[in-house]
């Protein structure tokens, strides 16, 4: 599973920012550490420097007075210096107890006496203790030997442990600190992504018109939200000339309808028309009497896209239209072998009768084809206070909630545990289209296999434009 955008920024900023802190931590380690030594060494070599000027007059009775004096500065009892033969053999020594033993071997000597200078660190003493040492030779004909000046290496080490110890503990926090900065300046770099991303997902196809704030920076963002709305302008056009054609095309296919049908009436009057023929001309008239009801369904849909769909408004109460449905209904309920039954109270309201009945018949309708023989299907009027409506029943497999959130769209024919008898998946579609131009909703009970529950409520006074019936 990929992390969120953010996230995978913010992690690797620090990510990054650790291998920067450790470099710059090893850096400044290895660097401090260096110009302590050098200090130390430059230190040593000064000593080093005056034992041997002291020493210019000779060797014998000299060296412990010169070195004393010339370790004069140092840590007491953390210094030391030797003069050593050429056999590696301790002369004389003063200082720290540890100088009581050659502090360099003999290949060290030989390199020195060699004209060369020694610098090493080396552990002295039962408890191993770090000393730094430098070694030169004494004057030319001063004595023969090696002069070695040593002094503690304990206070380096003690200051990078330190130096270690404080960026162990601050560099944690620096890192978090900044994991803290990264993640709210991410955040604030695609706010205006994630608002973007707010205003495209509240655009439904119904709300084409709306478009995405473009940012005033001359940047990313801004040709990102230019692009979108570019996109919504071509979704747009193309939604609006596919609704012309809809609108169009079904207006243009009422009339021949209109008069096939007719003929196809005219003929069936006919009394020697013969058995074969008008089983074929009635079965022709019921396809044409399907497209006809197609065909007025789309314009119906297309009315209300373009905010037509206007209403003629009545007092009637929704009880007396649900019986007239029902009566209506009879004939298909028969043939399918379901009881109608309808109840509650009279719920009176200002509605168009005829777009009303014709939400309860397409509700109807389905709640008898997907009931099975010998079920009942109820209409069901109630009151809630400023709002009326209707409830369906039936005893068929019902709605799964998967598909409850799609079922009103259009050409949705429901899932597979409901019957597929060929419907347009028009009706469910138009039904709300008309419950919301009355200002109501409609909605769908998710009980998949205990039977289907479609119900709508109305305002008793809508808030509609309201055309005069003739």
């Amino acid at each position: 599973m990929r992390l969120p955008i953010r996230t995978r920024i913010t992690l690797g900023y620090v990510a990054l920012l650790t291998i920067v802190v450790l470099a710059a931590s090893a850096f400044l380690l290895v660097r401090l550490r260096a110009s302590l030594i050098r200090g130390v060494d430059e230190g040593l070599a000064t000593r080093a420097a005056q034992i041997a000027i002291g020493l210019q007059g000779g060797c014998e009775g000299e060296f412990r007075d010169v070195s004393d004096a010339s370790l004069v500065g140092l840590p007491l009892g953390e210094a030391a210096a030797q003069l050593l033969g050429p056999d590696g053999s301790v002369r004389e020594s003063t200082g720290d107890p540890a100088a009581a033993q050659p502090l360099i071997d003999v290949e060290a000597i030989d390199q020195i006496l060699g004209g060369g200078t020694y610098r090493d660190t080396v552990k002295l003493g039962p408890d191993d203790e770090s000393f730094r040492v430098l070694a030169v030779t004494p004057p030319s004909g001063s004595c023969k030997g090696v002069i070695a000046v040593a002094t503690s290496y304990e206070e380096v080490a003690r200051s990078l442990r330190q130096l270690a110890l404080l960026l162990l503990l601050a560099g944690p926090a620096v890192i978090l600190l900044a994991a803290a900065g990264g993640w709210w300046l991410t955040g604030r770099a695609l706010s205006p992504v994630a608002r973007m991303t707010k205003e495209a997902d509240a655009i439904e196809v119904d709300r084409l018109d709306q478009r995405i704030d473009v940012p005033a920076a001359d940047d990313e963002l801004r040709h990102l939200a230019l692009t979108l709305n570019s996109m919504l302008d071509r979704l747009s056009r193309g939604l609006e000339d596919r609704r012309r054609f809809v609108a169009d095309a079904s207006h243009e296919l009422r009339t021949p309808l209109a008069v096939m049908r007719s003929e196809l009436e005219i003929r069936l009057r006919d009394p020697q028309l013969g058995p074969a023929a008008r089983d074929s001309l009635e079965s022709a008239t019921l396809e044409v009497e399907r497209m006809q009801s197609i065909v007025e369904n789309l314009l119906t849909l297309a009315r209300a896209d373009d905010g037509a769909l206007g209403l003629l408004v009545e007092d009637v109460p929704l009880h007396q239209l649900a019986e007239s449905t029902i009566t209506a209904a009879q004939s298909m309920a028969r043939a399918a072998g379901v009881t109608l039954l309808v109840d509650g109270p009279a719920a009176p309201a200002r509605v168009d009768r005829l777009r009303i009945e014709q939400v309860l018949a397409n509700l109807l309708s389905n709640a008898i084809r997907f009931s099975p023989r010998g079920g009942v299907v109820r209409i069901e009027t109630w009151e809630r206070g400023d709002m009326v409506g209707c409830t369906v029943t039936d005893e068929g497999p019902g709605v799964s909630s998967d598909v409850a959130n799609r079922i009103f769209d259009r050409f949705v024919r429901g899932d597979p545990a409901r019957s597929d008898d060929g419907g347009s998946g028009l009706g469910l579609a138009i039904s709300r289209e008309i419950v919301l131009a009355h200002g109501g909703e409609i909605w769908v009970g998710t009980s998949s296999g205990a039977g289907g529950a479609f119900s709508f409520k109305l305002p008793r006074s809508p808030s509609v434009t309201e055309l005069v019936r003739e």
